[in-house]
C-alpha cells in the first residue's frame, strides 16, 4: 500500500498529544536567531495534514504546504477550511526531491522527520537543491531528522497504542527493524478500527525512515548549496545533539 494513504484517516488521532505549538515556538526562535530578515512567508515540506500549518497562519505568517500523498492533503484540506485559515495556506502535491520553483520564501520548514523519507545523500542533496531554488539569500531551513549515534546505540522496538474514539478503539501496533547498511529503520504500521468488539476497518503500511549522521547531513546539504548553522537536541534546542536522543533539529542557511 502507498504510504499515507489508507494510514491518513488515523494519523492525527494517533498523534494528538504531539506538542505541535512548543515546536512551532522552537522554530520562531531559531528564526529569530538565524534568520537576516523577518520571517513572513514560509515554505512547508511534507506538510501532512496541515497542523504546523494552521498553527503558522493562526500566528501571522502565509504557509505554501508541499506534500507527496494525497490523502493527508485531502485531511489537511478539510482542517485547514474548518480553521477558517484557507486565504493564509496554499496546499500543493508535489515531491520535495524534485526540482520546482514554488515562489520565493524566507523560510522552509519539514517537520516531523519528513527527513526520514529521503533516504540516500545524492536525494538529500537533491533536496538541498530545491530548497536554495525556493529560498531566499540568508533564508533558513529547518528540519529534523533522526541521529544514527542514538538510534543504532537504542534500536527501535514493537509498540503498541490505543485511543477511544467515536465510542470505538483504534489501535496501532508499530513494529521496527533496522537495515544498517542503508541506514533505515523499517518501520510497519498495522492499524485496525473496532467498533462494538468488530474490527470495521484495517490497515498496514512499510515506511522505511532513514537515520543520518551529522557529517553526511552537513556535506549533503552543502553540495546542494545550503550552510548548517546549527544542529541541536530537538527536546531541548538549548542543548546540543544527545547521543541518548533519536531525533535533532538542524538549521542551514541560503549563503547571501
Amino acid at each position: 500500500m502507498t504510504q499515507f494513504s489508507g494510514y491518513a484517516k488515523y494519523y492525527d488521532d494517533m498523534y494528538v498529544q504531539k506538542p505541535y505549538e512548543k515546536e512551532v515556538d522552537q522554530l520562531e526562535a531559531f528564526w529569530v536567531k538565524h534568520s537576516p530578515h523577518p520571517v513572513k512567508n514560509i515554505l512547508s515540506f511534507g506538510c501532512g495534514t496541515g497542523t504546523y500549518e494552521i498553527i503558522l497562519a493562526k500566528r501571522g505568517y502565509t504557509v505554501t504546504g508541499v506534500d507527496l500523498s494525497p490523502d493527508m492533503l485531502k485531511e489537511a484540506t478539510e482542517k485547514i477550511t474548518q480553521a477558517g485559515m484557507s486565504d493564509h495556506i496554499t496546499l500543493l502535491q508535489g515531491d520535495m526531491c524534485e526540482a520546482k520553483s514554488y515562489g520565493e520564501f524566507d523560510a522552509v520548514i519539514m517537520m516531523f522527520n519528513i527527513a526520514g523519507y529521503v533516504h540516500t545523500p545524492d536525494a538529500m542533496t537533491k533536496l538541498a537543491k530545491n530548497v536554495t531554488t525556493n529560498l531566499k539569500s540568508g533564508g533558513t531551513f529547518i528540519f529534523d531528522a533522526w541521529n544514527e549515534v542514538a538510534v543504532v546505540a537504542d534500536p527501535p522496538t514493537d509498540r503498541t497504542k490505543v485511543i477511544e474514539k467515536d465510542g470505538g478503539q483504534i489501535t496501532r501496533v508499530t513494529r521496527g527493524s533496522l537495515d544498517k547498511e542503508a541506514k533505515l529503520v523499517l518501520i510497519k504500521f498495522e492499524v485496525s478500527e473496532e467498533h462494538d468488539g468488530k474490527v470495521v476497518h484495517s490497515v498496514s503500511e512499510d515506511h522505511p525512515m532513514r537515520y543520518w549522521g551529522v557529517s553526511e547531513l552537513t556535506d549533503s546539504l552543502k553540495m546542494g548549496g545550503l550552510t548548517v548553522q546549527n544542529t541541536t537536541s530537538f527536546a531541548d534546542p538549548s542543548k546540543p545533539v544527545s547521543g541518548n536522543e533519536w531525533d535533532m533539529y538542524v538549521v542551514a542557511t541560503k549563503p547571501e
